[in-house]
């Protein structure tokens, strides 16, 4: 706990130091508005281009292969599946759900994000809500990384995830990949968790781009269920043109049968 503490404190200190930002979530509003206006136009434009082509001899050829790797891909997968289920022992929280709340700020922003995770061995479905909120407004997210694929080796697991962020106000969806790494020490009590983002582009800029670096320790485990207070760190940039580095503290809360 004494090196969470420095941790924070060091994290606390780097963000009065850079609590410079002139970035406004009013901006952010209003470039998803126009980005959603220019991906309209682009669409428009694209698909009477696409009506009049016909899919060609060699194009047909590709998709078949393509679709033959899905396969090929699929079949490695369920095996892969299999054999991690069979090994529980190993590797811990594979079959665990996650739930927890924390807050970052910079001291100009907060953002607010309460999370649900469900991981079954090399796959796994993780949702959160998004608040972030300065003095012009408010933008929230709903976003789901629907199918979240894990590879665990020894007491690390590599994360590849792919999903979508919606906004309600103003509205708009985006397609959104993750990679992360998670690192469980100290016999799963320490968990070390990173985690990249990104959006697909409509126009010209990707709607965002976070990295997230968190550190809980568990505090209490009372048969299945694990308590763990967090630290971390979010880096988020909207459109390359609003960026924000928030401090993070919360609680993470885990169920699992191992």
């Amino acid at each position: 706990m004494k090196y969470l503490l420095r941790f924070s404190i060091l994290i606390m200190a780097f963000c009065l130091i850079n609590h410079t930002s002139l970035s406004q979530v009013s901006k952010i509003r209003e470039n998803v508005e126009n980005d959603d206006k220019n991906s309209s136009s682009k669409t428009e434009s694209s698909t009477s281009i696409s009506d009049s082509e016909d899919m060609s001899f060699g194009e047909s050829i590709l998709a078949e292969i393509f679709f033959g790797i899905i396969k090929g891909i699929s079949i490695i997968t369920v095996e892969a599946q299999k054999q991690v289920l069979s090994d529980l022992d190993k590797h811990p929280n594979l079959i665990s759900v996650e739930t927890g709340i924390d807050y970052g700020t910079d001291f100009n922003t907060l953002i607010f994000n309460p999370s649900l995770r469900v991981n079954w061995g090399i796959f796994a479905s993780d949702m959160r809500y998004s608040l972030i909120h300065d003095y012009s407004g408010s933008l929230c997210t709903f976003d789901w990384q629907m199918a979240v694929l894990r590879i665990p080796i020894d007491k690390i697991k590599l994360n590849y995830g792919i999903g979508f962020t919606s906004l309600s106000d103003p509205p708009a969806t985006y397609f959104e990949s993750s990679i992360g790494v998670d690192a469980h020490l100290y016999n799963n009590k320490l968990n070390l968790i990173s985690c990249y983002r990104w959006t697909q582009k409509k126009t010209e800029e990707r709607f965002r781009q976070e990295f997230k670096m968190t550190a809980d320790f568990q505090l209490l485990n009372n048969k299945n269920i694990k308590l763990s207070p967090m630290i971390g760190i979010t880096y988020q940039n909207y459109f390359k043109e609003d960026e924000f580095l928030m401090f993070n503290i919360g609680i993470k809360i885990r169920f699992s049968g191992d």
